[in-house]
């Protein structure tokens, strides 16, 4: 295996022998929303599990040193030192999000407390992904890149609504945005919610996680009240186990048992359903609260039983659109799968093989993870040699120990 430099290829070559270990990594969906409660609080929160976190994670991390939160660095745990509801202070350069979608709508909502020009940025896969009506609708300053560019995005607080609407049927993140920024308001914020929400579960890790914070919001709610962050000193993060749907496709492919970690199923924000999940038999599976999962999934089950895929609708707003590319990057290696409005339709049995170009990832870290698993059968190079670093430094060491 090895990383191009010029071009940005990343060349897996077919293995000789299967791994029988597998790792994950730790949850950047609790990760991030921890690092956001932790530095509203007004002591230190030391957060543990954090080794080998995710580059989206690290983006958040770093931004909220930017905005004034002093943290302290171990092996495996980061001790916070927040700086209270309203301690953030105004950072001179600018924030840089990334490729982290979470972050850069949960910590550009946090910024409109201050009152003070924010500048936040991010790189391609971040641009499209820009919810311009839901920025507008703030009643803030907002100045988007250009007509046809939204980053950098410049915003000015601060948030004072007391009636919002939101569009609920592309992403959960605006809502958990609000939610976890209701410790620096005044007074309580009436929600009208559009559309049926989607990625419910890391919604309702949100209100979770706000809750042993001291929150006394619930989900599904319409008014969301203020309260005074006081999250434990002690928090450990879970394994991501989404990630699981990687190695499941890993054992499919190779005909091999995997040793991999167990995740409780109150961490699994959805992807549980892998633990019931017989991929060599035909299945109808509903991803509408585990959209992640979708193309090693669709890979899975293209080498088993096959099936149908459904209710996926909001890939599409992913780092990629993740029906169409999935479909598209699979075919590079002669699997078919057909793509509809929600999902995708797999035929089982199919052998993939030897990709005869650079297989496209779409700067998308889980297209590029899925074609490299594909490729320790067949040999590949593809697109993207870092793109795994989005949610898992650490996954190609564990293909090829």
């Amino acid at each position: 295996m090895s990383q191009g430099s010029e071009v940005d290829i990343l060349v897996v070559e077919q293995a000789t022998n299967a791994i029988q270990q597998a790792g994950l990594p730790p949850s950047k969906s609790h990760l991030i929303r921890w690092l956001l409660m932790a530095s509203q609080s007004e002591q230190a929160v030391t957060i543990s599990g954090v080794s080998g976190a995710a580059d989206d994670v690290l983006s958040m991390r770093d931004a909220l040193i930017e905005l004034g939160v002093d943290m302290d660095f171990n092996e495996n745990s980061w001790t916070v030192h927040g700086v209270g509801a309203n301690g953030f202070s105004t950072p001179a350069n600018g924030l840089n999000l990334h490729n982290s979608g979470t972050a850069f709508r949960l910590l550009t909502f946090a910024c409109l407390r201050m009152g003070e020009v924010v500048t936040v940025d991010g790189d391609s896969t971040l641009e499209p992904r820009i919810d311009r009506d839901f920025w507008s609708s703030l009643d803030v300053e907002v100045e988007f890149g250009s007509e046809r560019q939204n980053l950098p995005l410049k915003i000015k607080g601060p948030f004072r609504k007391e009636n919002l609407l939101i569009d609920g049927s592309k992403t959960s993140q605006h809502l958990s945005a609000i939610l976890l920024s209701m410790p620096a308001m005044n007074s309580p914020l009436d929600l009208t919610i559009e559309g049926d929400i989607v990625s419910q579960r890391h919604a309702l890790l949100s209100f979770q996680i706000a809750a042993e914070c001291g929150s006394e919001n619930e989900f599904g709610g319409h008014r969301l009240l203020p309260w005074k962050c006081q999250p434990p000193s002690q928090v450990e993060i879970p394994r991501d186990a989404s990630h699981i749907s990687f190695w499941k496709l890993y054992e499919i492919l190779h005909d091999t048992t995997l040793d991999i970690p167990e995740v409780q199923v109150k961490d699994s924000i959805g992807a549980e359903l892998l633990t019931e999940l017989d991929i060599k038999v035909h299945q109808t599976v509903d991803l509408s609260l585990a959209n992640d999962l979708i193309t090693p999934l669709a890979a899975a089950m293209a080498l088993g039983g096959g099936g149908r895929i459904f209710g996926a609708g909001h890939a599409r707003f992913k780092e990629s659109n993740r029906i169409e590319q999935t479909a598209s990057m699979l075919a590079a290696f002669s699997i078919e799968v057909n793509c509809t409005p929600d999902g995708l339709e797999i035929e089982g049995g199919q052998t993939p093989e030897s990709p005869n170009a650079v297989v496209q990832a779409y700067g998308d870290h889980r297209m590029q993870m899925t074609a490299a698993i594909l490729a320790t059968k067949v040999g590949a190079k593809i697109e993207g040699s870092e793109l795994h670093r989005v949610s898992f430094p650490e996954f190609l060491n564990y293909l090829h120990p």
